[in-house]
C-alpha cells in the first residue's frame, strides 16, 4: 500500500542507505542526560513518597495536565529521549486509561514532527543524529510500505526516534507512516503504561503487571517475527 510520497530529504539525493556519518554526535549526549534526569526525578519521586502528592496536583491542573505531558513527550523524543520511559510516567500520572490516551497522542505528534523535519534536515544530518541504528531502519522499510512502518515499530530493538528519523528520509509516504504508525505503537504503549500505573498498587499488583507488560511485549515480538516472514 502506497500514498503520496513523503518528503524529499533536503540537501541530499538519491534513494540509497544513509551512511552514519564520523565522530561523537552531541545530540546523543543530550539525550542521555536528559533521559538520567527524567529517571533519577521518577526514582526521587518514588523514593520519597511523594507520588501521591504528584499525582492529585497532575489531577488538579484539569486538561493542561495531560497537554503538558504531550508537549514534553513530543520535544524529548526528538532528542530522543526512550518513549517507553514517558510511556511509564504517564500510566504513572494519568491511570491506564488516560495514560494511554497521553502517551499514543504524545507518540503520534511526535513521530509526525519528527517525520517531517528529517525531511528538512537530509539524509546527512540524519545519519550524524542517529548512528548506524539507521541503516536497520531502512533495512525494516525496504518494501516501502505500510506493513513495513507497523512491522519497524513492533521490533522493540529498533528506537522510536530512530524509526522516525529513518522514515522521514526514506520513501515511505506519509499516509502509510502515520497509519503504521497508529497501530504499531499501540502494544509497546500499552504495556509500558499498565506498569507505570502499577507503581503506586501493592507488590503483587505491580507483579502482574509487570508479568502482563512482559507477555505483551514478546507476543508482539512474535508477531513482527511472523509477519516479516510473509
Amino acid at each position: 500500500m502506497t500514498g503520496a510520497a513523503g518528503p524529499a530529504p533536503s540537501g541530499d539525493s538519491g534513494a540509497g542507505p544513509v551512511v552514519p556519518g564520523p565522530g561523537p554526535d552531541r545530540a546523543r549526549v543530550v539525550a542521555a542526560v536528559l533521559t538520567a534526569l527524567v529517571v533519577g526525578s521518577v526514582i526521587a519521586v518514588l523514593v520519597g513518597g511523594d507520588l501521591d502528592e504528584v499525582q492529585r496536583f497532575v489531577a488538579s491542573t484539569g486538561a493542561w495536565g495531560p497537554l503538558v505531558y504531550v508537549a514534553v513527550h513530543v520535544a524529548l523524543t526528538l532528542v530522543p529521549v526512550p518513549k517507553n520511559l514517558l510511556a511509564g510516567i504517564a500510566g504513572a500520572l494519568f491511570g491506564v486509561a488516560g495514560g494511554i490516551a497521553a502517551s499514543w497522542t504524545g507518540a503520534m505528534l511526535s513521530a509526525v514532527v519528527t517525520f517531517w523535519l528529517a525531511g528538512r534536515l537530509g539524509r546527512r544530518a540524519v545519519a550524524e543524529l542517529t548512528g548506524p541504528r539507521v541503516v536497520r531502519v531502512q533495512d525494516l522499510l525496504r518494501r516501502r510500505g505500510l506493513l513495513a512502518v507497523v512491522l519497524a515499530r513492533l521490533t522493540p530493538v529498533v528506537p522510536f526516534t530512530v524509526i522516525n528519523y529513518g522514515a522521514g528520509v526514506s520513501a515511505v509516504s506519509w499516509r502509510d507512516f502515520v497509519l503504521g504508525t497508529a497501530v504499531g505503537v499501540v502494544p509497546g504503549t500499552v504495556a509500558y503504561v499498565v506498569v507505570g500505573a502499577s507503581v503506586s498498587q501493592d507488590a503483587t499488583t505491580i507483579g502482574l503487571a509487570l508479568a502482563a507488560g512482559v507477555l505483551l511485549l514478546v507476543a508482539t515480538a512474535l508477531l513482527a517475527r511472523r509477519l516479516r516472514r510473509h
